[in-house]
């Protein structure tokens, strides 16, 4: 399975990797289904296998993040504290991804929490890379040859 062989994960213990793997499940989805909205309820981490997403924020435009590369992560927000999606997780094409619910995730963090950050500072990594990129992507299209404050 895929999850043992993401950056994420990688290194985890065995046997604690095990225990996640034992909570996952595969699933395939319909090109244009969605996976979730935007503000929803996030109770899901989503590992890419096969195919492309769209991750869509709209609020008077829209910003469209595609993820294709097999092992990308998304549905992040299921492993923060404020537990609403910020995205909406549209199918750009037929998708086979590893579906993790967040809450079975995070009692395996509460019985290893040295597992549990390390996996959460990697995740951490994910989302500001992103940021980055937006940023990036928000200035070309603005047309200004500034570097941004990444904080």
């Amino acid at each position: 399975m895929i999850v043992k062989e993401i950056d994420l994960f990688k290194g985890i213990d065995s046997a604690v990797m095990e225990e996640i793997v034992n909570i996952c499940s595969e699933e395939t989805y319909a090109k244009d289904e969605v996976l979730f909205k935007r503000g929803e309820q996030a109770d899901c981490l989503y590992i890419l296998e096969e195919g492309s997403v769209h991750l869509v924020i709209e609020n008077g435009g829209s910003i469209v993040f595609t993820l294709s590369e097999p092992g990308q992560v998304f549905g992040w927000s299921s492993m923060v504290e404020s537990g609403l999606y910020t995205a909406t997780g549209v199918c750009a094409s037929d998708l086979k991804a590893v579906k993790i619910e967040g809450e079975r995730l995070d009692k395996i963090f509460r019985l290893h929490p040295e597992v549990g950050f390390t996996v959460l500072k990697r995740l951490a990594a994910v989302v500001s890379q992103r940021l980055s990129n937006s940023y990036h992507d928000l200035l070309s299209a603005r047309g200004q040859d500034t570097t941004p404050s990444y904080g």
